[in-house]
């Protein structure tokens, strides 16, 4: 037998034991023909194709690469191979490798649905747009294709073209409850609220069970101030799938506002908390892929994790994390800008208990007063009213009792998980940064100034922590809210520019035309709009324990921060937002 025949036969019994899901008697052979062929295409990408479904995933990327350079003009080499890329965080090598398969096949849908994605996480835009638009000239009726391209518009602000795009696409699936979800989506953006509830029932109509339409059903109610049923719905979908993110986030966001109802707002913010950190740390891919972490973020946790160890917190999984999480951080530290390091399924597991641990630090039930009872609310209310426009500065905000509460609250809670270009990190109160103290503090201003807060309800209320030194915190934007609340606690002390580190507030309110993307995120537009107004600027600098009172419509922005190097002196701002103003 000649030694090209053995090699057929030995790779026609590979394909067949991989296709009997046995994977080990198949790569045994593959390797075999690899060792005495080893540029064949074939047997590398069946490789690639095994590693990939064993989860070994680097493996699998290194098959795929030899493959596309095995046959250059093979598409699905490229993709696969930009697929594993991605799964191992190497996003811009997989950018290239999906470049190049959507190159070879500009009119496969799946290709470009991967590489459009891709663009849309890095958030090119323009060019994910692009992507979705030059595959559509071939399949203009694609669902998939149709749906991405609006989900894209959605995020520049384009809601009227995003729904265009998903009208487009329910003509060819009249039924399709992700089709529905998101028009529903979409004309809940432009205000259409009455149309984004029907969109949602008539998906849940067609397809009960689905929970996402459950959710959306929800968002548009609660846009209608019907909050009693936009409560039932998010439980609805929360019965429907106990894992969905968004029901929980959305449930726990809706019920905030009930502050009366203290233990529900805090078991729902609880709940939603643990059901991100399950989904975010324990995914099943994530046993073969492993995570990738960004580098302030991990120095922030194995910072707290030494806080917490100091001050004798008994965290589940803090010793394993901190043993792991050092040797992880000196990999990055010293490197200027490093952004993320890709942590191994094996590195990961030691970590995974901490960091799956909704650890709240207890506050107190109640206390006699959170709000300085020294101040002379009175007047303040006074000159918030008068001001032209609305800003007000607060010193000695809190009593000396609820300022301690709030910074021990700070350093000991595992709630800083959303993470911002600017090295900073975000906890908010439908995931856990809640308290019955924070809930008071509501009661307490309303009580205080009633004229300022009225019968507003509390809409949202969060915390950011910063990185000591950052020339940019929050960019310029404006809120949806009628009053916004903003104070600082971290020791004026580790304030290492007394002039600075604090708020910049312009004197000009956002146009009530403007959509929430662009008075929200759009920040040459703001600048332009501002230098058209000859808007003036209110800078305060940081103080602890002080407090800015403004009206949201108006811009503003974080000043420069520069603080000691030091966990417990990172600057730390909570906000409230009271009422609703702009869409």
């Amino acid at each position: 037998m000649n030694a090209s025949l053995a090699t057929n036969d030995q790779m026609q019994l590979a394909v067949h034991f991989h296709s009997q899901g046995l994977l080990d008697n198949a790569r045994t052979l593959y390797e075999g023909v690899l060792r005495m062929a080893p540029t064949d295409f074939s047997v590398l990408y069946h490789l690639g194709l095994l590693e990939s479904q064993a989860g070994l995933v680097e493996r699998a990327a290194g098959y795929f690469g030899r493959a596309a350079q095995a046959q250059p003009q093979n598409a699905d080499a490229h993709n696969n191979f930009a697929f594993t890329l991605q799964q191992l965080g190497r996003d811009g090598e997989a950018l290239d490798a999906f470049a190049k398969a959507h190159a070879l096949r500009p009119d496969d849908a799946d290709i470009a649905i991967n590489l459009g994605l891709l663009h849309k996480k890095l958030q090119q835009l323009p060019q994910a747009l692009a992507c979705f638009d030059r595959s559509l000239q071939a399949q203009p009726q694609h669902t998939a294709l149709l749906c991405n391209r609006g989900n894209v518009l959605q995020k520049m602000g384009r809601h009227a073209d995003a729904l265009s795009s998903y009208e487009s696409a329910l003509a060819s699936e009249p039924d399709n409850p992700v089709v529905l979800c998101n028009l529903s989506n979409a004309l809940g953006a432009l205000g259409r609220y009455d149309e984004a509830l029907a969109r949602a029932e008539r998906a849940i109509a067609a397809h009960p069970e689905h929970a996402q339409a459950w959710v959306e059903r929800g968002s548009a109610l609660k846009l209608l101030d019907r909050t009693a049923e936009a409560v039932a719905s998010f439980e609805r979908a929360i019965a429907q799938a106990p894992v969905l993110v968004q029901a929980h986030t959305n449930l726990a966001a809706t019920v905030l506002s009930d502050s009366v109802d203290t233990p529900r707002v805090i078991d729902t913010g609880l709940k939603s908390l643990q059901v991100y950190l399950q989904a975010t740390y324990r995914a099943p891919s994530l046993r073969h892929t492993g995570l990738m972490l960004s580098a302030f973020k991990l120095k922030h946790d194995v910072q707290q994790a030494e806080w917490l160890q100091a001050h004798g917190y008994k965290v589940p999984g803090l010793p394993a994390f901190l043993k792991t999480g050092v040797a992880l951080l000196q990999q990055v530290k010293g490197a200027t800008g490093a952004g993320a390091l890709r942590v191994s399924p094996a590195e990961l597991a030691p970590l995974q208990e901490f960091l799956c641990t909704p650890w709240i630090h207890a506050m107190p039930a109640s206390m006699p007063d959170v709000l300085n009872p020294d101040n002379d609310w009175g007047a303040l209310e006074e000159a918030y009213l008068a001001g032209t426009p609305e800003i007000l500065t607060i010193d000695h905000f809190l009593s000396a009792p609820a300022l301690k509460a709030f910074q021990d609250f700070a350093h000991a809670s595992r709630v800083w998980h959303g993470e911002y270009a600017n090295n900073y990190l975000g906890a908010f109160a439908n995931r856990g940064f809640n308290s019955p103290l924070h809930l008071q503090l509501a009661r307490e201003l309303k009580q205080r100034m009633p004229r300022v807060f009225k019968d507003y309800l509390l809409t949202q209320l969060w915390g950011f922590k910063y990185e000591p030194a950052i020339t940019q915190g929050i960019n310029v934007h404006a809120d949806f809210a009628k009053v916004n609340l903003n104070f600082w606690i971290a020791p004026s002390e580790h304030n290492l520019d007394p002039d600075s580190g604090g708020l910049k507030v312009y004197d000009v309110p956002a146009p009530a035309d403007w959509t929430f993307e662009q008075y929200n995120t759009d920040g040459d537009r703001i600048y332009a709009f501002l230098r058209q107004h000859d808007a003036g600027c209110v800078t305060v600098p940081h103080r602890c324990n002080r407090a800015v009172l403004f009206n949201s419509a108006l811009f503003h922005e974080t000043d420069t921060i520069r603080f000691v190097d030091r966990y417990d002196a990172r600057r730390v701002n909570m906000t409230y937002l009271f009422g609703q103003q702009l869409r």
